[in-house]
């Protein structure tokens, strides 16, 4: 009997079990795939370390010279268990020619490009396949990201010309860089064949870089004592603070996540309406099986069989689909990572599984309780238990007399059983938030203003040229100066006038009143540039030679606030500096401090020069005049804020954008089937309303415009709710990744346009569209469908 009644049921609700089953089978996909992809993208980073054998602690220092303390502590630091030195060229922007047939292109470095041979012992650079990289001469490795921004291809042929010396390379792989590969870091490490590399380092007018390997069994005493010693240094960092860097590479697992949980919840709150209007629409049945003797927990059985037959079918295909569409989302995230294997982990997958089989379990008993309510007389009233009823009706028609009565009708409807269609506006809801926090956090990266959050002033134009190249091996503040004058100058002679000013960096040891408490920050300042536009949360920029602002990441470390003391020392100068805000920044993931332009340091401890930054004067269109530089100085590089800052983020948005619209497809799959079980379970609820209805003259589009005017009003209102929910959502989530960033109070870019109109308008039409299409249904109902009317 029991069978009888299952394969009854299963035949009867047969659009409401198929529309269940994809709901579990998506959820159940990307549950198991994206945690799998978590765990395999956070464990291969550590697999990625070990392969290329990256140090515990990594120093890059400009080599200018003998640097005695320097050099007596790496050789006698008890600390340091090995250490090797690897040495880089830097090559300038134009040091490298792109060669097809006889054209000759230029080449766009993504950052700082430093010309090297495969370390010796640590900090390998690797292929593909995880095996380092070995190149015969006459060949070269790109890093992936200069790859990408060139549309390089293995076997292409570059021009490298260094000085007076000149050779043609092969491209023969692209290489995967642990230590400076994330879409975060500038540097990037082009590799060539010792035989070539010993060719080009005798030019001695290129910058050069020593990066210091070490090894160590306790890097925070290590750190604690090398913060001791007088050395300038372009970064010093541990391993953990590498891996760290790799966090907006994992952002699309982590978003993955978010909706595989959001697909869960839906799928639970579908779960328990089939199960209630199973139970309901099965009262008759229920009460004539009480009514004969068959125990409550017998009676539930049934339905807890149907559901997890429903369930492991549902989990078994979602588990096998989980395997393909996994290993496609991690190509994804694969870029700048090195991969460990995911088919270790089958055990996740199958494991997340049977947590979904279990939960649903648990869920459908849970939601068999109102089963308890039922009794034989229930079966014998058809439903009623004698209780009187009252009218339910919130609207009068005559106060409503400009509104058509099938919108009025729907109105009502929704007001009078609001439970009835909470589903329907969590699940909606659920989906426009899905949609919304992708598209904002898009934008927000997008948007120009987000160069602030890189410690940037913003400005119309940024400009990198060839003079700039020389900075790094040692030149004084002066020359830097008048180098930018003349460029100004040259500007201004062309028929372009603009205010040009600078912004250079360093690396400087900062400690408040606890000196064992010692902070290496990047240390900002501008040149030529005293205005106040950047990111600032609290208090002001430096005005005076003794102040500095810091971010709040420093001030938690340093244990300060805003109007205390904190110390430098450049050299063997001790200076005192008064904190006079927070701002905000990424850069050094938020450990950085900014100094007053009129603060005099020695360019000799110089780590970065950033780009040229340029605000034009007049009112004619910042693109055009920038369109205009790049016609008249096609060896410079021009960039508005937005193009300067897609180098460092152009990766992560490429694979965002993929997710937000894999997310739109799949929100629009969910409304679609939620409306068609929701409106194939209303009118077959509703089927005496709706012969009553053409009894007294109404049409079947009428019907139909009031059935899916319903759906439409509370999409409506759930879209709303989702547009104000993602407001606050969206710091909790993504935000949290910015924090990890440097970020803490991330300010999210709303495109008004998209947020309020597009996307809602395509929402609502698609699903309005399927709501009308499955209310066809109505013209099946019979007139005499009336005499069922409750």
């Amino acid at each position: 009997m029991f069978f009888r009644i299952l394969k009854r049921d299963l035949r009867r609700k047969r659009s409401m079990n198929i529309i269940l089953l994809i709901f579990i089978i998506l959820a159940t996909t990307f549950l198991a795939s994206s945690v799998n992809n978590l765990i395999s993208v956070s464990e291969s980073v550590d697999y990625f370390m070990e392969k290329a054998k990256t140090p515990d602690y990594l120093i890059s220092a400009y080599d200018r010279g003998i640097n005695e303390e320097f050099d007596k502590w790496i050789n006698t630091s008890k600390f340091i268990k090995s250490y090797d030195i690897d040495r880089s060229t830097i090559l300038s922007k134009d040091a490298i020619k792109i060669k097809r047939g006889d054209e000759i292109k230029d080449f766009e470095p993504f950052g700082e490009s430093l010309l090297q041979v495969q370390p010796k012992k640590y900090g390998k650079l690797l292929n593909d396949k995880g095996e380092e990289i070995i190149l015969k001469p006459g060949e070269i490795a790109f890093s992936l990201a200069d790859k990408s921004k060139n549309n390089l291809e293995i076997g292409d042929k570059v021009i490298v010309t260094l000085g007076n010396i000149k050779k043609e390379f092969t491209i023969k792989l692209f290489s995967k860089d642990a230590i400076f590969g994330s879409s975060m870091n500038e540097i990037k490490r082009t590799l060539i064949s010792d035989e070539d590399y010993e060719i080009f380092k005798s030019n001695k007018e290129a910058g050069v870089i020593n990066n210091y390997y070490i090894m160590s069994e306790d890097t925070e005493k290590l750190e604690k004592e090398f913060k001791g010693i007088d050395g300038n240094t372009i970064i010093n960092l541990d391993k953990s603070f590498i891996k760290k860097s790799y966090i907006l590479d994992m952002m699309p697992s982590a978003v993955l996540i978010i909706v595989s949980l959001c697909l869960i919840l839906i799928a639970f709150l579908i779960l328990r309406f089939t199960i209630i209007f199973t139970l309901q629409d099965d009262f008759k049945e229920i009460g004539v099986m009480k009514a004969i003797g068959i125990k409550e927990f017998d009676i539930k059985k049934v339905y807890l069989i149907k559901y997890l037959a429903i369930t492991i079918i549902g989990v078994v295909i979602g588990l096998l689909l989980s395997f393909p569409f996994g290993n496609t989302m991690l190509k994804q995230s694969s870029g700048n990572i090195l991969i460990k294997s995911s088919s270790g982990n089958i055990l996740v997958n199958i494991a997340c599984s049977i947590l979904v089989v279990l939960i649903v379990l648990l869920f459908c008993y849970t939601c068999t309780r109102k089963l308890n309510k039922f009794s034989a007389i229930d079966a014998i009233r058809n439903g009623s238990t004698g209780e009187s009823f009252k009218g339910k009706s919130r609207l009068k028609l005559k106060n409503y007399k400009n509104i058509r009565v099938p919108v009025f009708i729907a109105l009502n409807d929704i007001l009078c059983n609001l439970k009835r269609f909470v589903i329907l506006i969590l699940t909606f809801c659920i989906g426009t938030i899905l949609i919304i926090i992708p598209l904002n956090t898009i934008n927000t990266l997008k948007d120009g203003n987000i160069i602030k959050t890189f410690g940037l002033n913003y400005s119309d134009v940024l400009i990198e040229t060839d003079v700039m190249d020389k900075y790094t091996t040692g030149v004084s503040k002066e020359e830097y100066l008048k180098d930018m004058g003349d460029l100004r100058k040259s500007f201004r002679d062309s028929g372009i006038d603009m205010k040009l000013y600078g912004e250079i960096m360093y690396r400087l040891k900062f400690y408040a009143d606890d000196k064992d408490n010692v902070l290496t920050l990047m240390a900002f300042q501008a040149q030529e540039n005293d205005t106040n536009n950047y990111n600032v949360l609290k208090g002001r920029m430096p005005e005076l030679k003794n102040e500095a602002a810091i971010t709040e990441t420093v001030a938690k470390k340093l244990k300060i606030s805003i109007g205390d003391t904190i110390y430098t020392q450049i050299y063997k100068e001790k200076k005192e500096l008064i904190v006079t805000g927070f701002y905000e920044s990424m850069t050094n993931m938020g450990e950085s401090v900014r100094l007053n332009p009129k603060m005099d340091i020695d360019f000799k401890y110089l780590a970065v020069t950033m780009p040229f930054q340029g605000n034009f004067e007049g009112n004619e269109e910042p693109q055009v005049l920038i369109d205009k530089l790049r016609d008249k100085y096609p060896t410079y590089s021009f960039k508005n804020p937005r193009e300067y800052v897609s180098r460092y983020i152009g990766s992560s948005l490429s694979q965002l954008d993929t997710m937000k619209n894999l997310i739109v497809l799949i929100v629009i799959c969910i409304n679609a089937l939620i409306t068609i079980l929701m409106m194939k379970t209303f009118i077959i609820k509703e089927k005496g309303e709706i012969a009553m209805l053409k009894s007294v003259g109404f049409r079947n589009g009428s019907i139909r415009f009031w059935q899916s005017a319903r759906i439409s009003i509370v999409l409506v209102v759930a879209i709303i709710l989702g547009i104000i929910l993602s407001k606050f959502l969206g710091p909790f989530t993504i935000g949290q990744i910015f924090a990890i960033m440097g970020i803490h109070n991330i300010v999210f870019k709303v495109e008004a346009l998209e947020v309020y109109v597009v996307y809602p308008v395509i929402l609502l039409a698609v699903t309005t569209a399927i709501a009308y299409l499955t209310a066809g249904a109505v013209k099946k109902v019979d007139l005499k469908e009336i005499n069922n009317m409750e």
